[in-house]
């Protein structure tokens, strides 16, 4: 007999499968998902209602909607982040700076493919150690477009690049991928020092490196072909002015000195434990922007916000929710914590065993649900399980293995972690939008190298680095 929660995993299955294979647009794919929990909740009841509890009887005084319930499985502070850093990218792409940098980086390229996939990728990789790297994708993904666009290449490859080497450059820092933001505060509740800003950058900083050095070897290998192709126009290009695609430089500079301070912002949470969340600070930061904004065009100043909100890649947003909603279905009923207690019933005899196996046992999962919701899902298991064990087992090595395995497992497909998804929209800007087929066949080696290296360090190292 099928149980009630079978029916959510079939659902839940279903919509990844419309998602994976591209019959429909991955948002509607979501939506129809989620549309379809919300109708099945309500005929089963199947999912747990939210609930307001007294303080001193324990006993529930209010009992909140399905609907009400399922809107707090959407992490809004993903939402937030992403849309304020939308709308940054929006002033600057209608300011022309994007244009300016696009014509820079051709021009130092030289025309050469591979060199342009170094340096955008090391570009990506070094703004991923100090923002988070949906934002670093969200800024230096449309350049990359209108460069391959005006050397007449394919951008797939450069894109797939930076996606992959910023989730790969972003497990070295704790704001560099949204999983270790999420591991720092629940280690920061639990008086684990090893997890600060300086902590992931020493522990976890060679191990990426060749990690990420192993990634661009193979994509040097794999798109040996498209790397070796003449672009067309190169000339023409080289003699082109970048400061010439500026339409207004006063506004430019005032969105890039607020966003640099937006980006302090972010390292200053870290460091000084300031009382805002980092979407309240990209969101703020998104709302100065708009007011200091001052186009010179009188005719752009008329429909200013509305060219703004035209793009922001609100699609991507909507699949986010969407996304979410389909995981908090199947957290709801117990599969996510289902498969965390599996690793520690079967692998739990051994701490080095443990961690080994919660690295590929995260990257697997994530690269199939987005590591966000699994995270969220392993850390309390994570923190109950050490303490049943008495002291046997520590969490500081099991955190760690998440960290690399959530952050190296996102690499896998388009829908692991949430710059993929982004990288993936804005590939659809451009006649060479990157597909799931693709994206699968170059980020599935890349997570099993990385994933490789990380079971390597975490064998040789446990004691000296992750215990």
């Amino acid at each position: 007999m099928v149980t009630e929660a079978q029916v959510v995993l079939g659902i839940f299955i279903l919509s990844f499968a419309l998602i994976l294979s591209e019959v429909v647009h991955r948002t509607i794919a979501a939506w129809f998902g989620s549309v379809l929990m919300l109708l099945y909740g309500h005929y089963s009841g199947v999912f747990h209602l939210h609930e307001v509890y007294t303080t001193a009887g324990g006993d529930p005084i209010k009992t909140y909607t399905l609907e009400h319930t399922m809107i707090g499985w959407i992490e809004w502070e993903v939402i937030g982040l992403l849309l304020g850093m939308m709308i940054f990218a929006s002033i600057l792409e209608l300011c022309g700076f994007f244009e300016y940098v696009a014509i820079k980086a051709a021009k130092m390229s030289k025309g050469d493919p591979w060199r342009l996939i170094v340096l955008l990728g090391t570009f990506t990789t070094l703004l991923s150690l100090v923002i988070d790297n949906v934002t670093a994708i969200i800024i230096i993904a449309p350049v990359t477009l209108r460069i391959c666009n005006k050397l007449e290449i394919n951008p797939v490859p450069p894109l797939l690049a930076e996606a992959i080497l910023s989730d790969t450059g972003g497990v070295a820092s704790m704001v560099g991928d949204p999983p270790n933001v999420m591991i720092a505060a629940a280690a920061a509740d639990e008086a684990l020092l090893a997890f600060s800003f300086n902590g992931f950058l020493f522990k976890l900083g060679i191990l990426t490196f060749f990690a990420w050095v192993a990634t661009l070897g193979y994509f040097k290998w794999y798109y040996k072909d498209w790397a070796t192709q003449k672009p067309p126009h190169v000339d023409l290009l080289m003699e082109e002015d970048e400061w010439a695609a500026i339409d207004d430089k006063q506004l430019m500079y005032s969105t890039l000195v607020i966003l640099g301070l937006t980006v302090v912002a972010f390292s200053a949470k870290s460091f000084m434990d300031l009382p805002i969340e980092i979407d309240g600070i990209a969101l703020a930061g998104a709302g100065f922007a708009l007011i200091v904004a001052r186009p010179k065009n009188e005719e752009l100043r008329e429909g200013f916000i509305n060219d703004v909100v035209d793009k922001v890649e609100w699609q991507a947003l909507l699949f986010f929710a969407g996304l979410f909603l389909l995981v908090g279905g199947i957290g709801d009923v117990g599969y996510l914590e289902d498969v965390a207690n599996w690793i520690f019933i079967n692998f739990g005899d051994d701490e080095v065993k443990l961690a080994v196996a919660i690295i590929w046992v995260s990257a697997i999962a994530s690269a199939l649900i987005d590591n966000i919701p699994f995270t969220a899902a392993m850390i309390p298991v994570i923190f109950s399980i050490t303490e049943a064990s008495n002291g046997a087992l520590s969490p500081e090595p099991l955190l760690w293995a998440l960290a690399m395995g959530a952050g190296f497992g996102g690499n896998a497909t388009p829908i692991g972690s949430s710059a993929n998804v982004m990288t993936v929209a804005i590939s659809e800007r451009g006649p060479y939008p990157i597909t799931t087929a693709e994206w699968v066949r170059a980020g599935f080696p890349v997570m099993l190298i990385t994933c490789v290296v990380a079971s390597i360090f975490m064998f040789l190292f446990h004691g000296a680095l992750y215990s």
